[in-house]
């Protein structure tokens, strides 16, 4: 569970595959403070590149979710890693 946005048109962004199917999802993530850095009310319109909330580019870290589907108690939380620059190595 992780991306890369760091310009290469690889992994850009994180997407949650199916949630336009549930309208008043709430997607939080947050740091390893606790803070949240990303949330989303009514709905997911947009994969998530990384940024805060006031538009800043987040550092490599991991961060940690909840999705809210808002519907049947449907609740998930997990952890996503942002990865700025994928090193390849030749052996």
């Amino acid at each position: 569970n992780g991306f890369s946005p760091n310009g290469d048109g690889l992994n850009e962004t994180w997407v949650i595959g199916n949630i336009e199917d549930y309208e008043n999802a709430i997607v939080k993530v947050y740091n390893r403070w606790g803070d949240v850095v990303f949330v989303t009310y009514g709905g997911y319109a947009n994969d998530w590149i990384g940024t805060t909330l006031s538009g800043s580019q987040l550092p490599n870290a991991t961060y940690y979710y909840i999705i809210d589907l808002n519907y049947n108690n449907l609740v998930y939380n997990g952890s996503v890693t942002i990865v700025h620059r994928m090193i390849s190595v030749i052996i």
